[in-house]
């Protein structure tokens, strides 16, 4: 870790207790309002690090650049007044009961990824990257993790015993937004979401309770953490899985010229609204560049997936649409699931980006695919090579096998997921940023006529008016209980969360 100065990083110091009864921490009744930043005096904040097993860094202290940044540059001006590096479980516990005590502003981040920005706060930031240990037993057929643990240490940690969690493509993705909020890759439609694996999970709550919640022990809390949200309930510090044996897969890409998007939608979109679970498929296309002529030269559409089956068989299964839409690229292979894994990582953009969701219950019509492209042509460009564009993802499969009621995740009828997304960089200027959030709500809007009115949590999305709705559906009144029961004074709250 990078060094910290040490009038800012204190260690050791009274230890706080394993339990929050009697706590003089514990009697904040009502909303806690945030204290704004600078109004905690020294005093407190260097008490703060003394109750850490870890580390306290200030705007001051070396290593702050480093931590205090948000994944999303878009958020890069909310930066925190401290960040408690968390080396323990109890760690949280302190920085919770400590924030409670002086009324600022607290938030957890685990991989940092919030699409809007809700991991960032410019009061105390908990940061759990350092609770990523990760614990598979075979003989149990279980993998349980800290609430820091990545995509990447999660399969490095498997990898050695052929057992897989389904999870995200992105490798520095955390698992605690990812399990919280549903969370699906290309092993979902044959596995399940991440959320549905999920066997039992630690909660710290307001309180400073550490709560261990499974089907038997706070079930109404289990329940919430299978797709209730990430930030709603209190800090996750572990989890564990129901882990899967995985070999052999076969995967795919297909590529084709932006004249036969159309075809191509139309064609893999026919075959993933009937295939069986094993097979996964994302179809997508964009363009990247400042200029017209950048743009239009940029477009491309592909379609890629995995297959839990051999390479013949899926070759046979995607004939129809190596039949009637004619890539002009052609991949398919078999590959161990580890190897595969390596061949779909994908980091989520970089520098500054904005992304909006929905569901559709059919495939996206011609009409829609045509919006799109006129879209794409008409986009303003921005200097960040991501670009723009869209992404469908067949949904269905293990996922619709689970009752909308049975988690908090409501989204189990869905036949697609769509992702509408734009990019730009710090050195774009305003009017260039502002063209791209209109292209964008432009563009969501258009597509929005074909969707059922639900979106994912996990790309949350700050301009959504009727989140509840979309996010939670029938389900919101039952979460709403749950937060009533578990943090009754709404100590974990931001704009898009859960409220009693």
């Amino acid at each position: 870790m990078t060094a910290v100065s040490r009038r800012r990083v204190l260690r050791g110091g009274a230890a706080v207790g394993a339990t929050a009864a009697g706590s003089a921490f514990t009697g904040f009744g009502g909303l806690v309002h945030a204290a704004p930043r600078g109004t905690v005096p020294d005093i407190a904040w260097d008490e703060l690090a003394r109750g850490l097993d870890g580390t306290l860094i200030r705007p001051e202290d070396d290593g702050y650049n480093e931590w205090g940044h948000p994944q999303n540059l878009r958020y890069d001006a909310r930066r925190p007044a401290g960040v408690v590096v968390c080396h323990t479980a109890r760690d949280v516990r302190t920085a919770i009961l400590w924030a409670q005590r002086t009324g600022i502003h607290l938030v957890a981040r685990s991989g940092g990824h919030s699409y809007g920005g809700y991991s960032a706060t410019r009061g105390l930031l908990v940061d759990l990257g350092q609770l990523n240990d990760v614990r598979p037993d075979r003989e149990a057929g279980t993998v349980t993790m800290g609430a820091g643990a990545r995509n990447s240490g999660i399969y490095s940690a498997l990898q050695p015993h052929n057992l897989a969690v389904s999870a995200g493509r992105c490798p520095t993705v955390g698992i605690s937004g990812l399990t919280l909020g549903g969370g699906f890759g290309f092993s979902s439609r044959q596995l399940g979401l991440t959320a549905d694996a999920l066997a039992c999970t630690r909660v710290v709550t307001a309180a400073g309770n550490s709560l261990v919640c499974d089907e038997r022990r706070h079930p109404d809390l289990f329940w919430a953490c299978r797709g209730g949200g990430g930030g709603n309930f209190g800090i996750n510090t572990e989890f564990t899985f129901r882990t899967t044996p995985v070999d052999t897969v076969a995967i795919y890409q297909l590529d084709w010229d932006w004249r036969d998007t159309t075809a191509a939608f139309a064609a893999v979109q026919a075959l993933a609204a009937g295939a069986p679970n094993a097979f996964s498929c994302r179809i997508g296309g964009g363009s990247a560049g400042r200029t017209r002529p950048e743009i239009r030269a940029a477009r491309k559409v592909s379609a890629l997936g995995q297959f839990f089956g051999s390479a013949d068989d899926l070759r046979d299964l995607l004939a129809p649409v190596l039949r009637t839409a004619r890539p002009k690229r052609v991949l398919i292979e078999n590959q161990t699931f580890w190897q595969a894994k390596d061949f779909f990582y994908h980091s989520v953009p970089s520098d500054r980006y904005a992304v909006t969701s929905s569901y559709l219950d059919r495939p996206l019509p011609e009409r829609g695919v045509e919006t799109f492209m006129e879209a794409v042509d008409d986009w303003p460009g921005s200097s960040n090579p991501d670009g723009a564009g869209i992404a469908v993802f067949a949904w269905g499969g293990a996922i619709g096998e689970v009752a909308p009621r049975q988690t908090a995740f409501i989204h189990r009828t869905a036949g697609f997921l769509l992702a509408c997304q734009t990019t730009w960089a710090e050195q774009d200027d305003a009017a260039l940023v502002a063209a791209n959030l209109r292209w964008l709500r432009g563009l969501s809007r258009d597509l929005d006529a074909y969707g059922n009115g639900q979106a994912y949590q996990n790309f949350i999305d700050p301009g959504l008016r009727d989140w509840r709705r979309a996010y939670y559906g029938a389900n919101y009144p039952r979460l709403t209980e749950v937060k009533r029961r578990y943090d009754p004074g709404d100590f974990f709250h931001f704009a898009q969360g859960v409220t009693g």
